[in-house]
């Protein structure tokens, strides 16, 4: 259990959950609580809707504002490794080694077992994350110290003013490089909603997407491609999604692995040795290795560079010293 200070949290009805009742929104968008507990906890104040005491039954409007404040011990976290490190300090901004098996911001499960409350707790202040890495990505991430600075690298991050380049490892012999451009959005011969696919024609709704990969080494024993990845576009799930479709899934990933139901198992019983095994890894081997941009408000290049995690050395051979330390 977690020994960081609970926060109240805030999140206003979004229009898909129009005159639900309350319990069943809380339900349907906060899943670490059951219906018992989410009942006593609306019937003892701990839920506000729009600033005010509510009742389990409440039908919702869109764009009402639930605030909830958690009880001491009220939530039960997975618990997450710890061991983040500080890369650089400027006076607007920190630059962090995030470690895998950590969230960025709070979900699902989640909410103060996050690398952003751990900073905070540690540094006793408030940061303000810029961009963000799924949970199982380890590397480079950036935090602003206020507010207002965070608009400023957003907004060089909506520009494409900032290069990010990541590691990750792939099944299959990989080429010197490879330019992948098409158009990303949900995959429709999947049956998990989150789930994107590349493609060379848009199917509507669909985003613009440009990767670069470069090898870094190929180990023959283990079928493994290392590689250098520079995105050029920033959609969710990007570098996995275009990989598996390039017919190169990353090792360890669950989602856009060899097999898509291997999702369905971690969701239903958690991670297991025999699922590892297939996999590959314990999690999805992608790494935020450089982060680059000029801060706009002193013209200082700043270029940033995060050793591969230690958890990934050993997957294949022959990795390039200067990747590793």
């Amino acid at each position: 259990m977690s020994s960081i200070p609970l926060k109240s949290y805030k999140s206003f009805v979004p229009s898909n959950f129009h005159s639900y009742p309350l319990i069943e929104y809380l339900k349907a968008r906060f899943p670490y609580h059951n219906e018992e507990d989410w009942i006593s906890l609306v019937e003892n104040q701990n839920v506000l809707i729009n600033g005010n005491p509510s009742f389990p039954d409440l039908i919702l409007k869109t764009g009402d504002e639930i605030s909830y404040s958690p009880k001491p011990n009220s939530i039960r976290e997975p618990d997450i490794n710890k061991d983040y490190s500080i890369l650089a300090e400027k006076e607007n901004f920190i630059v962090v080694n995030k470690p895998p098996n950590i969230p960025v911001h709070p979900a699902g499960r989640y909410r103060t077992n996050t690398l952003l409350n751990l900073l905070e707790n540690d540094r006793g202040a408030k940061f303000y994350p810029v961009h963000r890495l799924d949970r199982e990505t380890s590397g480079i991430i950036l935090f602003a110290k206020t507010a207002e600075f965070r608009l400023v690298l957003q907004r060089l991050f909506e520009d494409r003013l900032i290069r990010k380049e990541y590691i990750t490892f792939v099944y299959g012999k990989f080429p010197e490089k490879l330019v992948s451009e098409g158009y990303m959005g949900k995959d429709p011969d999947s049956s998990i909603r989150k789930k994107q696919s590349l493609r060379k024609e848009s199917l509507g709704d669909d985003k613009p997407v440009l990767t670069e990969f470069s090898l870094i080494s190929y180990d023959p024993k283990k079928d493994i491609s290392v590689l250098l990845v520079k995105p050029y576009t920033g959609r969710i799930h990007q570098i996995r999604a275009t990989l598996f479709s390039e017919g190169f899934p990353v090792v360890g990933d669950k989602l856009y692995g060899k097999r898509e139901t291997a999702f369905l198992d971690f969701i239903q019983t958690g991670e297991s040795d025999l699922l590892n095994e297939e996999l590959g890894h314990n999690r999805q081997c992608l790494h935020a290795y450089s982060l680059s941009f000029v801060d706009p408000t002193t013209s200082e290049e700043n270029n940033f560079h995060c050793p591969l995690s230690s958890d990934l050395c050993h997957l294949a051979a022959d990795i390039p010293s200067e990747y590793v330390a």
